[in-house]
């Protein structure tokens, strides 16, 4: 044999090998690959001859695996299972599908959602790699726009570029908490703007300043400013300022009391709305996984609870 034995391997003797351990004879073994018993028996042969090991005892009735066979039978499968993965994913993309799908989604929309979205994908395309972005504002739009991600979930701000594509999605109501042992949350509503004036706002704010005009939903003088609704949270709920949150990110603490729901004279009682939209640019559509992404995300909001809260008027990021 010229070269390294590893090298000279073969993926058929690899899968003989992974027969006769799973039928326990080269006669059964040859059945289930419709091989001959002899050109399994040879091909085992050739691989003991390769590798300087024993595989197999031959001294009874049916071959046996040896302590060596074990440990080589364990790489043999994890090889044969990734050249099956190889062999599916060449399929795939032979056939139209992305190489990978890119989302960004926008800061406010709940991860319970996001999460069973991703595990129904991972289930359909365990080979496709999916890269998730999340983004606020104007962030979203602009990155389906300048092509880092082939679909968007967003608010309503920068969904209106001409290059985009847009589909309503779904509703999220936001409401005004703060902690309960903040100052505000021993007024009673509806509470004039005068009086949140003088306390921290924690808003969630672009990375850049995209947006070019004034803050949206702002009523205190000093704002504390944030990346992401989960950041948001953690700093009102240490009580450090109050801000509005999707409500269902913060129905339980509600309920729980760690939270209360403020009542601002500015906005009434009732809950802000913020619409939610896919996007996607009108030269660039999806592939079959990307297109499956999307009509799943809107099959999992059509009536989602977490999503639908009655209300009027329009909230923001804020």
């Amino acid at each position: 044999m010229n070269g390294h034995p590893i090298q000279a391997m073969t993926l058929d003797q690899l899968r003989l090998l992974v027969g006769v351990a799973d039928e326990g004879s080269f006669s059964a073994a040859g059945r289930r690959l419709r091989r001959a018993q002899s050109a399994v028996s040879y091909g085992i042969s050739n691989l003991e001859e390769l590798l300087g090991l024993q595989l197999f005892e031959r001294t009874g009735r049916r071959p046996r695996i040896t302590e060596q066979g074990r440990a080589i039978l364990i790489e043999a499968r994890k090889v044969l299972a990734q050249v099956s993965d190889l062999q599916t994913r060449a399929e795939q993309v032979s056939g139209g599908l992305e190489s990978d799908v890119s989302m960004v989604v926008d800061a406010i929309f709940p991860g319970e959602l996001l999460i069973e979205l991703c595990r129904g994908f991972q289930e359909r395309f365990a080979t496709v790699p999916l890269r998730l972005y999340t983004e606020v504002l104007q962030g979203v739009a602009a990155l389906v726009v300048d092509g880092t991600c082939r679909i968007g979930l967003s608010g309503p701000i920068g969904v209106d570029a001409e290059q985009l594509r847009r589909r309503y999605l779904a509703k999220i109501a936001m409401v005004p908490v703060v902690a309960t042992g903040h100052p505000l949350a021993a007024l009673s509503g509806p509470i004039p703007t005068a009086r949140v004036r003088d306390h921290v706002q924690i808003v969630i704010s672009e990375r850049t300043a995209r947006t070019g005009g004034a803050d949206q939903g702002v009523l205190s003088q000093i704002t504390w400013r944030v990346a992401d609704a989960g950041t948001k949270l953690s700093l009102i709920s240490a009580g450090l300022g109050w801000g509005n949150l999707p409500f269902g990110m913060v129905r339980r603490a509600i309920d729980a009391g760690a939270l209360k729901r403020l009542v601002l004279e500015e906005v009434g009682a009732q809950a802000l709305i913020a619409p939610l939209y896919t996007i996607v640019r009108y030269d660039a559509p999806p592939g079959p996984a990307g297109h499956w992404l999307l009509e799943h995300l809107h099959e999992l909001c059509d009536g989602a609870g977490p999503l639908r809260c009655p209300g009027e008027g329009l909230g923001l990021h804020a």
